[in-house]
């Protein structure tokens, strides 16, 4: 290469902050570029995958994202024909993800989140008449009328807690769990809390509820969904091997984490100011070029560059 065009190539470098001295940067392998992402819903899977798309298609690969139930997600991972899933909430789903775990069939990577919350939740001004744990519902059942309010039939947490109910754990033998949709359970959460009427659901952060509603989190189930106190981890999924056979994506998914307190920002832009998550992912990264330097360290484009630049140019971060 002629001098003139090594000082080129530095100078491009430099505007990006970023000089390589020597070092080649191999392109994804061409089987790569495209990602099949699986959304299950629901405004957390929503920020991950928005943050991690803007991201990837910035990097030059191509994304395609549907919507899946747990059990076909699974299955599509376990057939190769989904690559990625961002949102293996730990422990409340490891009866899912256990047994394609042992057969090889996906990989964990991670943890993409960590300090949340995933179980049963009350306003608080029932907490404050005494419902503090699992153990308490019972004494509740009547104000309750007997329900406990879930999301989508055949989620783990659902199952969870028909088990629960079938097992009398709790002495919630006598309760019905209202199945619907995480849709569902907000807009009953809502209708009762408008009213002061006494609801238990099932309840998570990050979420927008957390910053919509006064909320606690009760105790004393940790054997089903981990505590109270904010032990659950969230993981990402992916086809058996993925991140060997397409290193460059293995190591951003390896890097890809975010916050309690981001992703209740940006799960609240979507569900209660209607911003789309595209939008509100670009926003955030936008005002954390940190996060973007850090998460993309060792990453390249789709054709051999440096990504990190690349994106906190595009982007005006």
């Amino acid at each position: 290469m002629k001098t003139s065009a090594v000082l080129a190539s530095m100078a491009c470098s430099l505007a990006f902050g970023v000089v390589s001295f020597g070092v080649a940067h191999a392109a994804p392998p061409a089987q790569c570029h495209t990602i099949r992402l699986a959304f299950v819903g629901g405004p957390d899977n929503a920020v991950q995958n928005g943050v991690f798309t803007t991201i990837a298609e910035t990097l030059g690969y191509k994304v395609s994202t549907n919507f899946f139930s747990e059990e076909i997600l699974y299955a599509g991972l376990k057939n190769r024909q989904l690559d990625v899933f961002l949102d293996d909430w730990k422990p409340s789903m490891d009866s899912t993800t256990a047994p394609y775990v042992k057969e090889k069939a996906i990989s964990v990577i991670g943890p993409d989140l960590t300090g949340a919350k995933y179980t049963l939740a009350v306003p608080a001004y029932l907490y404050q008449q005494g419902l503090h744990d699992f153990s308490d519902i019972h004494k509740f059942a009547k104000q309750l009328d007997h329900k406990i309010y879930g999301i989508e039939p055949g989620t783990s947490a659902n199952r969870k807690l028909l088990g629960m109910i079938k097992d009398n754990s709790f002495d919630l033998g006598d309760f019905h769990l209202v199945q619907s949709s995480e849709t569902g359970m907000f807009s009953a959460l809502a209708r009762a809390y408008a009213q002061k009427r006494d609801i238990v659901f099932l309840g998570w952060e990050p979420a927008p509820m957390n910053v919509q509603y006064h909320i606690r989190y009760l105790s004393g189930g940790d054997k089903y969904f981990g505590s109270d106190k904010g032990s659950s981890t969230v993981y990402i999924n992916t086809r058996f091997n993925y991140a060997s056979e397409c290193p460059n994506m293995g190591r951003f998914l390896r890097q890809f984490a975010l916050g309690v307190d981001a992703e209740n920002h940006m799960m609240y832009d979507i569900s209660v100011n209607h911003a789309q998550a595209p939008g509100v992912a670009a926003a955030w990264l936008k005002k954390n070029p940190g996060w973007i330097a850090a998460t993309l360290k060792g990453v390249t484009t789709v054709d051999g560059k440096p990504a990190a630049p690349v994106v906190l140019h595009k982007l005006g971060a």
